[in-house]
């Protein structure tokens, strides 16, 4: 039953001092048209739109909020997954900062392991250079047996090419561990930098109680930057500089050019202390293409100590620059279009 407002008030709070009927039944609501209603109870059309109840002097004892739009209970339900995860993060992260602290009594603790972990791959690092060594040495003969050959007007025999071009390729090989090795000392250092910090917080009495405060590790790099190594955007960018690669490499050497292979160049061992040989190599490894210079001085005393000088130490760094400057000029060399002839 509805009665029109303003009389219905009137008629209904007169109704509920004569009558039986329950004050607290009385409903208040609001039509599409912004008119208010008053009655026992609410048509079906108006029952999901919000209603006031009053008592038996018209005051408001009850409000009943408008049922939720599909839209707003999708985003309640939005909300209660996101706050259910962030729960989760946290979990996740006081885990962690309980296994961290588990691991290592004191900042000493993870700096030694830390440590540990680099020097174990810097052991590995001097067993590829010297294997590195020991093929150059192997180059070298067989490049000088396949000379003496093309000296008398002969080739080099099949043996001669397959020896050579299995050493390149070792080589090659070689030097993509030497680079993926330096990468890995990378992620290491960059790993116990972020759980240092976070121990010398968690020692400090700091403790993860929301999402704020969580301190996830840095995301690592699939290709990570190393010394000497300029990463190709693509095989087509590796092309392109690969011409430039072995020129700059020639120019910045002090011995001669050994073997110029399709994917190395290589100049000849150092035989005096101030030599600077280069090596040169376009390497692939997981998809990724690379430049990577190599630099080798006399294995004496006084070489190493010259190889130890800063311009010998900034040519890896300069290699890198040179590439990183001759692939911008490419890029911003705008590409010509030919343009046919109107018929």
């Amino acid at each position: 039953m509805q009665i029109p407002f303003p009389r219905a008030l009137i008629a209904l709070l007169t109704l509920s001092l004569a009558s039986a009927v329950s004050a607290a039944s009385i409903k208040k609501w609001v039509d599409e048209n912004g008119v208010t209603h008053y009655g026992t109870s609410i048509p079906p059309e108006y029952a999901q739109k919000g209603h006031v109840e009053l008592n038996e002097r018209g005051i408001p004892v009850k409000k009943v909020d408008r049922a939720p739009t599909p839209e707003e209970i999708a985003r309640r339900r939005e909300l209660e997954e996101l706050r259910k995860a962030q729960e989760r993060i946290v979990e996740e992260q006081r885990a962690r900062d309980r296994v961290l602290l588990n691991m290592f009594r004191s900042e000493e603790d993870l700096v030694m392991v830390r440590d540990g972990k680099l020097a174990q791959i810097d052991a590995q690092i001097k067993v590829k250079k010297a294997r590195i060594e020991a093929l150059k040495r192997s180059l070298s003969k067989w490049q000088a047996k396949a000379a003496a050959r093309e000296r008398k007007g002969r080739k080099p025999t099949p043996k001669q090419i397959e020896n050579l071009e299995n050493i390149q390729k070792q080589l090659e090989n070689t030097y993509a561990g030497i680079v993926e090795k330096e990468a890995d000392k990378k992620r290491i250092a960059q790993r116990y930098a972020y759980q240092l910090e976070r121990f010398r917080e968690l020692k400090r009495g700091f403790r993860a109680e929301s999402a704020k405060d969580v301190r996830p590790a840095p995301k690592e790099a699939r290709v990570i930057p190393v010394e000497g190594a300029y990463i190709c955007r693509d095989a087509a960018q590796c092309d392109r500089l690969w011409p430039l690669a072995k020129t700059w490499t020639r120019s910045h050497a002090t011995t001669p050019v050994e073997v110029i292979g399709e994917r190395i160049l290589v100049t000849r061992a150092p035989k005096k202390p101030t030599d600077i040989s280069l090596t040169v190599s376009r390497l692939k490894k997981n998809g990724v293409e690379r430049l990577f210079l190599d630099v080798s001085c006399l294995k004496s005393v006084s070489g190493r100590r010259f190889c130890q000088t800063a311009p010998v130490q900034a040519l890896r760094g300069r290699f890198v620059e040179a590439m990183q400057r001759a692939a911008a000029a490419a890029d911003a060399t705008p590409v010509s279009v030919e343009k046919k002839p109107r018929p």
